[in-house]
């Protein structure tokens, strides 16, 4: 159903630039800015919603979707499609009547007579009391009190291409024909069209007071021909009467057309932000650009995971050494001649490398004094050698 999306976003455009100009620009006299204002935010309404800014996209979590074998059967009569149907019945009926306009103006074309005056084609339309042009072709009726008033008038539409601005409506009629505002757009832009070429007649050689008198004069019920402008047509008459009399809008209310700048920026993120769809198919500015003007950014912003500090584990002191025990001097001394036992080895430690000092050798006992009147040891000197005595002789 993007198509049916891809309609809605674009009638919701086209009817916030018509609001912003029945509300701003309506009443001003600068008749040529309002006329390309219409015409351009039209085309503008159905190009916004192919438009779209990469960076302000959300990222969208991908699905893996599972494909079966089993097919089921899908019903015709559904919304989408009753839909599509009903738009398809109202956009071909306004085709129509456009294509029978086409074929009444090619009738009268061919039935009435044609000249060429000064390269325009002049198709005269006798007793019919009726004057408009079509894009080069001007309908007259020959009998019309002060022709070159109507033809001065109907020139400024050949002139300005205002033809193309109807037919440009048409095809917005055809494809928006479900909004209502579409229809006073195309009023409007027709009653510029008026506006304008009422303005470029009284310009030099009549004034507005005998201007307006002629359209009063001469107004009636024309044929309703949709294709056309046409000068004598009494649903108008008074607001072109209004604003042909009304004071020119100040220099400065131009100004007020670069309001809709901010208005087409607001849109367009709209476009981007709001609707979630396929055929935004041109990115103006896209993530991956964002490290041409950032300097300070070069990759898409991620979320910030929280930070886990691990500390590192303690490193623990092995136990100090055993402190050596007094030895026994009985047992341990130079009278005994025993070597003393090796110090203790310090304990082996595989996640640390502390290397220890080895303990101080022990120091030797020394003598104790003697006290007075005590004894410790008494050492007798060894007998001396008994001499053998000599044998006797005899």
């Amino acid at each position: 159903m993007s198509w049916i999306y891809y309609l809605l976003e674009a009638n919701l455009y086209l009817s916030v630039f018509y609001v912003f100009y029945r509300l701003v620009l309506h009443k001003e006299t600068f008749y040529a800015a309002n006329r390309f204002y219409l015409l351009i935010s039209s085309v503008l309404a159905f190009t916004l919603p192919f438009l779209q800014i990469g960076f302000l996209l959300k990222p969208a979590l991908q699905y893996q979707q599972i494909a079966y074998n089993q097919v089921e059967e899908s019903p015709i009569l559904t919304l989408e499609n009753g839909l599509l149907l009903i738009y398809g019945i109202g956009a071909a009926c306004l085709l129509l009547r456009l294509l029978v306009g086409f074929k009444h103006i090619i009738a009268m074309l061919a039935k009435a007579d044609v000249k060429l005056e000064n390269g325009l084609k002049v198709i005269e339309l006798s007793n019919t009391k009726t004057a408009f042009s079509f894009f080069n072709l001007l309908f007259i009726d020959p009998s019309l009190p002060q022709k070159n008033i109507v033809v001065k008038h109907e020139m400024v539409h050949i002139n300005q291409k205002h033809s193309i601005d109807v037919l440009l409506l048409e095809f917005v009629q055809i494809i928006s024909w479900f909004n209502p505002l579409i229809y006073l757009l195309k009023k409007d832009i027709k009653l510029l069209h008026e506006y304008l070429a009422d303005e470029a007649t009284t310009k030099n050689e009549i004034a507005k007071y005998e201007y307006a008198m002629f359209l009063i004069q001469n107004t009636y019920d024309s044929q309703n021909l949709s294709l056309t402008n046409q000068i004598f047509n009494s649903s108008i008459l008074k607001q072109r009467i209004t604003m042909l009399n009304q004071k020119k809008s100040a220099k400065w209310a131009r100004l007020r057309l670069l309001v809709a700048m901010p208005l087409v920026g607001a849109m367009l993120c709209t476009s981007t932000m709001a609707f979630t769809k396929d055929y935004g198919i041109l990115d103006l500015y896209p993530k991956s650009n964002l490290g041409n003007f950032s300097p300070k950014q070069t990759t898409p912003k991620k979320a910030k995971a929280k930070e886990i500090v691990i500390e590192e584990p303690t490193r623990q002191v092995p136990p100090p050494p055993p402190i050596e025990k007094p030895r026994n001097k009985k047992l341990y001394g130079k009278k005994n001649g025993q070597n003393p036992p090796p110090p203790p080895k310090a304990p082996a430690t595989k996640s640390l490398d502390i290397k220890i000092a080895p303990p101080p050798p022990p120091v030797e006992p020394k003598a104790p004094k003697a006290a007075k009147g005590e004894v410790l040891e008494i050492r007798l000197a060894p007998p001396p050698p008994i001499e053998p005595k000599p044998a006797k002789k005899g």
